[in-house]
């Protein structure tokens, strides 16, 4: 069963990832939850109703609604307006106590009207800090919401202890700048983090809201994409995006498919071929027959797809939410051993500042998003560039990555291979030989059959108890007689010497090999240039196939590739994979995401290519492997691994950042170093950039 994924309220810091989490954890029929602070969201596997898990959540503090299905067309969403709204309310009443300690702009305001100023910001604007901390309290838990609770809430409290005792200087703009600046550095990183999902809601906004569809008297009638069914003929204008999945029934057109497969270049079609929803034509008006609409496109599915990986949990976060877990706690501790070392030093006019600099400074919201906002961005970038990855610990191992091993049919070639000659090697002609060969193949979409039903023209015999065995050969009866097609090692039989670097099958009855099918498949042009950069950069390279040795060591030579591996099933390749893991490899596998489904699973980042591999085509290559090429070519992996190793390089920068900022400032808010420069006000302010940081040194990975 694939995990559901909803939103999730009231999540502010690493800490409320963990609450969270526990609570579904711990609901029966939930056998795993993960959840995404960068996003707001949560997969959780298991049977439990939605209803039983809001609950759940729902007594931890927190919400849990069904994720959107429609994204927004423009504009800010409900949840940053509402931001906005409380930023401003609170800079509006902040300035003008801010303006009375500047010299030259008047004396300090009355105390009644810098109370009168201060409290909607601190109970208004700020309401939000209170009541989630209160719902969290009740249940025994704490989190950002709890340090910025009782440091706002202490220094407004002091501010009127102070007001009511008749001070000559009051406090209240540190309540109300502490609010204020942390508002707007909560707004500022809900806007950086909608950019980061800047790629997601242009992939679900590239297909169109209406389309022009034929009427069975001949009209023409726009409609809502939503009313179009299977079997709907559309017509689309030049410069006009295609509203669904279909098949061209007229016209002659070039395509943009850019935002699937990343590739600039215009593809140009015609009668019969496929358009996928959200592809753009150019040239002519086209008319077009309906096959898939809405979330069974193929644009919905990827967009499906890099929402899932989006709100997958990369496996360095773990480190992260593990200290968060504790976080919390520890600095509620160290707060109230500031408040008693300083009340024991000077009193508690004097303890009350260096503990609220404390909670504040410390608030663990950098930590929690150091990772999951880097990987959401990366994973955006890659589908920008036509890859789609499905779970970000493949992006995460791709860019740790020590060795690559290559497939080599669909993968290094270009999976077309043509006949190139029969060799007889009894009773039957080559035409005999290629009428059997192209009957047992009749309904095969391997790279093979094809080249094997394109050199046969005629008709077909009937084949009786056919049967296919995963990268090794097939087997069925025509007229009665048992045949026998596929590698040396299938058929268990040695081929005669052939003068050629090609594939070869061999065709065998009861009587043992009767003729050699000897295939020519072209290199990929930029094959020897991907292999050498990759290499360039530190990568071992290997080939793996289960083609003959010569042809493969040939192969492998015009590119660069000296560790080879040939004459291999799926389970032999599969057994390599685990053997260079268990040398302390970290292996990303690259192969057609069909025969090689085995080793894309068990290598630490399997690479599909799922374009340019014929009839399988993207489908298949989703299925087989986390991380999908959707451009054809070999260059998207090194886009993919460039991307995969700087994204692994923000996530480290980031939590140094977060935990560096932790480390350098708590001991100096402990001991009143930040107090000559605004202590609590400070830390606010400081607290709202560090969050923003690490956002804006994720969204450098959209460059």
């Amino acid at each position: 069963m694939s995990p559901q994924t909803f939103q999730v309220t009231g999540m502010t810091c690493a800490a409320c990832v963990r609450h969270v989490e526990r609570a579904l954890v711990k609901t029966p029929g939930v056998t795993a939850a993960a959840v995404n602070l960068a996003t707001s969201t949560v997969a959780v596997e298991g049977s439990a109703s939605f209803e039983v898990m809001a609950h759940e959540v729902e007594e931890a503090g927190y919400g849990l609604v069904p994720l959107a299905t429609e994204a927004p067309r423009g504009g800010e969403s409900e949840a940053l307006q509402g931001a906005r709204r409380r930023m401003f309310l609170a800079l509006g009443f902040t300035v003008p106590l801010l303006l009375t300690m500047v010299p030259g702009l008047g004396g300090p305001l009355p105390g009644w009207l810098q109370a009168l100023l201060v409290t909607p910001v601190v109970f208004g604007a700020g309401l939000g800090f209170f009541q989630r901390a209160g719902r969290q309290a009740r249940h025994g838990q704490a989190s950002m919401d709890t340090l910025i609770a009782l440091g706002s809430g202490s220094a407004w409290a002091f501010a009127m202890v102070e007001w009511q005792r008749g001070a000559h200087h009051l406090s209240f703009e540190t309540a109300a700048a502490l609010v204020a600046f942390l508002l707007s550095g909560k707004y500022l990183e809900a806007r950086a983090k909608a950019r980061a999902t800047d790629a997601l809601q242009a992939l679900l906004s590239l297909a169109p809201p209406t389309a022009l569809r034929l009427e069975a008297d001949g009209s023409v009638m726009e409609v809502a994409v939503a009313r179009l069914k299977s079997g709907d003929r559309v017509r689309v204008l030049p410069g006009q995006a295609v509203p669904a999945d279909g098949r061209i029934l007229a016209g002659q057109v070039e395509v943009d498919e850019s935002m699937l497969t990343g590739e600039p270049m215009p593809v140009p079609k015609g009668p019969g071929e496929a358009l996928v929803a959200g592809s753009v034509v150019h040239g002519s008006m086209v008319e077009v027959e309906v096959l898939a609409v809405g979330a069974d496109t193929q644009l919905a599915h990827m967009a499906a797809l890099v929402g899932q990986a989006q709100g997958s949990k990369a496996p360095v976060q773990d480190l992260a939410d593990r200290i968060s877990a504790v976080f919390v706690p520890v600095i509620l501790l160290l707060a109230l051993a500031t408040f008693a070392g300083w009340c024991w030093l000077g009193g508690w006019a004097l303890a009350w500042r260096p503990a609220v600099t404390l909670l504040v400074i410390a608030c663990p919201c950098a930590l929690g998003l150091a990772t999951p906002v880097a990987v959401m961005v990366g994973l955006g970038a890659a589908a920008r560039k036509g890859v789609l990855v499905r779970d970000a610990a493949a992006l995460e191992a791709l860019g740790q990555a020590t060795d690559l091993v290559f497939d080599k049919t669909g993968t290094l070639t270009e999976g077309r291979p043509r006949l190139q000659s029969i060799v007889s090697c009894g009773t039957l002609s080559e035409a005999e030989l290629l009428l059997v060969a192209a009957s047992l193949e009749r309904d095969s979409a391997h790279p093979l059959a094809r080249g094997i039903r394109a050199a046969h023209s005629g008709d077909l015999l009937a084949v009786e108890d056919f049967r296919t065995q995963s990268g090794g050969g097939i087997t069925g009866r025509l007229n009665g007689v048992a045949w026998r097609l596929g590698s040396e090692a299938f058929l268990d039989v040695v081929f005669p010497s052939i003068q050629s670097d090609g594939t070869a099958v061999g065709l065998a009855d009861g009587q043992g090999l009767q003729g050699v099918l000897v295939f020519g498949d072209r290199l990929r042009e930029d094959a020897a240039q991907v292999v050498n950069q990759l290499r360039s950069r530190g990568l071992r390279l290997h080939l793996l196939t289960g083609d003959r040795e010569t042809p493969a060591r040939a192969m492998a030579a015009r590119v660069g590739i000296t560790e080879v591996l040939a004459g291999v099933r799926p389970e032999g390749k599969l057994g390599q994979i685990r053997a260079l893991q268990q040398a302390g490899a970290v292996v990303a596998f690259v192969g057609d995401g069909v025969n090689d489904a085995p080793g894309l699973a068990q290598a630490d980042c399997g690479i599909a290519m799922g374009s340019g591999a014929g009839e399988q085509g993207t489908g298949a290559a989703m299925a087989a492997a986390p991380l999908v090429l959707l451009r054809a070519g070999l260059e998207p992996i090194l886009a993919a691994h460039q991307l995969a190793r700087r994204t692994h390089r923000v996530i480290r920068q980031n939590l140094a950042w977060a935990f560096g900022y932790n480390l350098l400032l708590v001991p100096l808010a402990a001991t009143g170093q930040l107090e000559r420069f605004g202590g609590p006000m400070l830390a606010g302010l400081a607290m709202g950039l560090s969050s923003l940081t690490v956002v804006l040194n994720a969204l450098r990975l959209r460059r």
